[in-house]
């Protein structure tokens, strides 16, 4: 049983690449019986075709000297001759343009074989083939036709001895007509001949080596999330090629379809990589990804659309054969084809490349001319609209499976791009549309991370390198999760990004010599381009300003996780008006943190509302500032030394007035007033300020509790539907006495907790746990992508 090699331009670019092709081809025909067919270098036929002589001798001679290997005098002086004789008479007709092609593929397989010899003195030989020998095609010069009888009758012929004798190294892309004209077989051209001396030989496969790991589910270039496929059927790849799919192109496969062999594409820079197998669909469905709906997200760039509707073609017989014959005169492609049940509307998809001369500007000068009295009276109205693109969804699992193309357009929908076209193949295989060329990145990433989320990646984007955000950095760095990188961060000052994620170990370097000044519409606009599969907004500020950007953020794509309480506790409206854009959006908001740093305070109280218990109270103290500050204070010191104290360990917010106000506390009360269903305002709570008390005042209320044997605590309560905050003589046998440190505690009664209360406690306040609660927000927000 034969194998096919064929090897790229990429592949053979250079000396050091020819190398590694011979060392590949070796390594292949020490375990079967190899065929090889090879390209042109990268770039050649580009220069052949442009008549450039001189740098197409200078590549080749220069790639004979780094090999060792006699150059290619003879086939030079040949091609030079003949550019001479086009040049001089003006003929560069496409016959003559094909000759000049040829040797491109000449060229190169003179040179790989010339090398594989060298290299390998006796113990395996290479002898080059001349593909127009063998290969026969019409005359359709630039995209021959292959007469498969007469040039599988030849092939077989000539390989019955060839192949016991040396490793045949082909030219790939060129054949010949009968009377012995060179011809070339059109784009692609060199798989194609891969798969015509596969097909001829029933090879038991035909490897395809390129530049990259085997077919992806999107190009790498859009989505940096893409990955290889290990397996497709035919028609999988067949649909892929047509919606623009880089690796492969639809002719190459059909004579291997025919004869059911088996296509592997793989790297030539990475030959241990597995690559893609490409075989029949009840082989391809032994993959243990085959029970994947969507396997690719392809596009095909510059299309027009036309769009030709008017009351006049509904119902009237003969309309869309007039439309097609008009087209296929002017031999224009048409890619895609829609047409409204109404049979108002017909919408045809073209190439808009090439300006005046490209398919949509013919296509649309011959319908006018068709259709010019129907135009004339207003019947007719033909419309095109350019900067388009197609998009299309490929799979075989898309058959038959119902809410793909709904999950496929509210994805669109979610990310605000206007469709102009839908068409669906009957084969149910792909699901394309066209849209907006501008949208094409944006839209493709969008299918892709709905499709493939198992290679979803999370940009972060932090504002506020405060405590909480340089703690949460810190932190970040020691936990292993690939899925996750910091996109952008960004303070009062400044602010710095990066796609691919910001190099953590010397964030804080580079964030000081960064001298691009903070602009919130600029970072807006960074999240809503970023290409990462989930963007999350990590606000560690107590801004209102960027809270009031909330709902602009959750639009561009972002979920959000924050300890910033502001958000919620904005008027009731504002309030409910953010989570329904959430849930429009289908977005997430973690604020754990907004209450008791980490401890478990919010979780709680919405576990006990969903599972029916009417909480009756909640009393607590909710201030690791005020815990700290009273829980540490005696005369001895001044009470206003001790809040200086507390600022510069982290624990009070960033202007320690918003704790001593006692305004801290008040929010936490009214998120946990509204967790509990209460439909209060912040004007609601009742709050006893200690920002204007002097030191003298705190040395007397110490002493006044102390005589009673009680301590000076700041507690808050929800209790009857009033929400208050004062400082409190508290019995030392009470629990809101026994605290620590920073130590918040929190007691809920409630139905199911009455007589013996749900108490949490623990640290209230400090960068470390503040930042861990966000962190495990960010964590939780990925899991429940």
């Amino acid at each position: 049983m034969y194998k096919v090699l064929k090897f790229g331009g990429s592949s053979v670019g250079s000396a050091e690449r020819i190398k590694n092709v011979c060392r590949i081809i070796k390594s292949a025909a020490n375990k079967d019986q190899i065929v090889v067919v090879v390209s042109a270098m990268q770039g050649v036929t580009d220069k052949l075709l442009a008549l450039d002589f001189d740098w197409v001798k200078e590549r080749h001679l220069a790639a004979a000297k780094e090999l060792k290997i006699k150059a290619p005098l003879d086939l030079l002086a040949e091609l030079e001759n003949i550019i001479k004789g086009v040049k001089m008479i003006g003929d560069a007709s496409p016959m003559a343009l094909d000759l000049v092609a040829s040797f491109g593929e000449r060229l190169s397989a003179s040179l790989i074989t010339e090398y594989f010899n060298k290299s390998n003195k006796r113990s395996l030989r290479a002898t080059f083939v001349d593909a127009r020998e063998l290969v026969r095609t019409d005359n359709n010069f630039q995209n021959a036709v292959v007469d498969f009888v007469k040039t599988n009758l030849m092939i077989r012929n000539s390989f019955r001895k060839l192949l016991s004798r040396a490793i045949p190294i082909i030219t790939g892309f060129i054949g010949s007509t009968i009377d012995g004209k060179t011809t070339t077989l059109g784009r692609g051209g060199s798989d194609y001949t891969a798969a015509i001396f596969g097909a001829a030989l029933n090879a038991g496969m035909i490897e395809i080596w390129t530049d990259v790991d085997g077919v992806m589910s999107a190009d790498p270039r859009i989505v940096p999330a893409a990955v290889t496929l290990p397996r497709l059927s035919y028609e999988e790849a067949f649909e892929m090629a047509h919606f623009g799919a880089k690796v492969i192109y639809p002719p190459t496969i059909l004579p291997a379809i025919k004869k059911n062999i088996p296509i592997l594409i793989k790297n030539t820079f990475n030959p241990r990589h597995s690559g893609t197998l490409i075989t029949g669909a009840k082989d391809a469905k032994k993959d243990v990804n085959a029970a994947r709906v969507v396997k690719n997200i392809s596009s095909i760039d510059d299309i027009g659309l036309i769009n030709i509707g008017g009351a006049n073609l509904a119902g009237i017989p003969g309309t869309a054969e007039r439309i097609f014959k008009v087209i296929a005169a002017k031999k224009v492609n048409v890619i895609l084809i829609s047409q409204a049940s109404s049979e108002y509307t017909v919408c045809l998809a073209v190439s808009s490349k090439g300006g005046k001369k490209s398919d949509v500007e013919k296509a649309t000068v011959a319908l006018r001319k068709e259709f010019e009295n129907e135009l004339a009276k207003g019947q007719v109205v033909i419309d095109v609209k350019k900067d388009q693109c197609i998009v299309a969804a490929v799979g075989d699992n898309m058959r038959g499976v119902p809410g793909i193309a709904g999950k496929v357009f509210h994805i669109l929908g979610q990310n605000k791009i206007n469709i102009s076209a839908i068409a669906q193949g009957s084969s149910e295989r792909n699901i394309s549309f066209v849209i907006n060329q501008s949208d094409k990145t944006r839209a493709i990433n969008a299918l892709h991370r709905q499709f493939f989320s198992d290679a979803d990646t999370a940009g972060l984007f932090l504002i506020g390198a405060g405590n909480v955000g340089s703690e949460l950095l810190n932190q970040f760095q020691k936990i292993k999760n690939s899925r996750l990188k910091i996109c952008a961060i960004a303070d009062v000052n400044k602010m710095v990004f990066n796609n691919s994620g910001l190099n953590l170990k010397n964030w804080r370097q580079v964030f000081q010599r960064t001298k691009s000044k903070v602009d919130l519409r600029k970072f807006l606009a960074e999240a809503r381009d970023c290409l990462s599969a989930t963007k999350i907004l990590v606000d560690c500020t107590a801004s209102e300003a960027i809270v009031k950007m909330y709902p602009e953020f959750v639009t561009a794509g972002c979920d959000i996780v924050t300890p910033n309480k502001k958000a919620n506790v904005l008027p009731m409206s504002k309030y409910n008006a953010l989570r329904k854009t959430l849930a429009l959006h289908n977005k997430t908001f973690h604020y754990q943190a907004n209450v008791g740093a980490g401890l478990p305070v919010i979780v709680s109280v919405k576990e006990l509302v969903a599972a029916g218990d009417k909480i009756k109270k909640i009393e607590g103290i909710f201030s690791g500032t005020l815990s700290y500050l009273f829980n540490n204070f005696d005369p001895k010191r001044k009470f206003s030394s001790l809040v200086a104290e507390a600022k510069a360990r982290g624990y009070t917010e960033p202007d320690p007035r918003e704790d001593l106000s006692g305004q801290d506390v008040g929010r936490k009360l009214l998120i946990l007033a509204r967790e509990m269903g209460l439909p209060a305002e912040l004007s609601d709570v009742q709050l006893e300020s200690l920002v204007d008390y002097d030191d003298a005042y705190f040395a007397k209320r110490y002493k006044k509790a102390k005589a009673k044997n009680c301590v000076l605590r700041y507690v808050g309560a929800i209790a009857n539907g009033k929400l208050s905050a004062k400082l409190k003589e508290v019995p030392i046998n009470n629990p809101l006495a026994d605290v620590q440190g920073t130590d918040n505690i929190v007691a809920i009664y409630s139905n199911y907790y009455n007589n013996n209360p749900l108490v949490i406690k623990g640290p209230g306040a400090g960068a470390e746990v503040t930042a861990a609660a966000v962190l495990a927000g960010i964590i939780k927000t990925i899991k429940n992508l």
